[in-house]
């Protein structure tokens, strides 16, 4: 079974990253090209994600989109965190 999460919009690129996280290694990300925006699939594990202002807090099988043309992080919580990051610039 496939589940669409994210449909890519006519002339985006997209780039995809698996990311693994441990605790105590907050990635944070500097703005993107405008227009950007990130797509996460936290895999396993748990970990804040999203806009640095206004990140969550997600477990093994939640998914959010965001903003990335602004300040944002990744931060694996308690214990290693997999996740499938999507970079899409419009």
């Amino acid at each position: 079974m496939a589940t669409l999460l994210a449909a890519s919009p006519p002339g985006a690129r997209r780039d995809l990253y698996r990311v693994t996280a441990e605790p105590g290694r907050a990635q944070h990300s500097a703005p993107h090209a405008a227009g950007t925006a990130e797509h996460v699939y936290l895999a396993s594990g748990r970990a804040l994600v999203g806009p640095t202002d206004a990140a969550v807090e997600l477990s093994a099988g939640d998914f959010i989109s965001y903003p990335g043309d602004g300040p944002h992080i990744f931060e694996a919580l308690g214990g290693p965190a997999d996740a499938l990051l999507v970079s899409e610039q419009r």
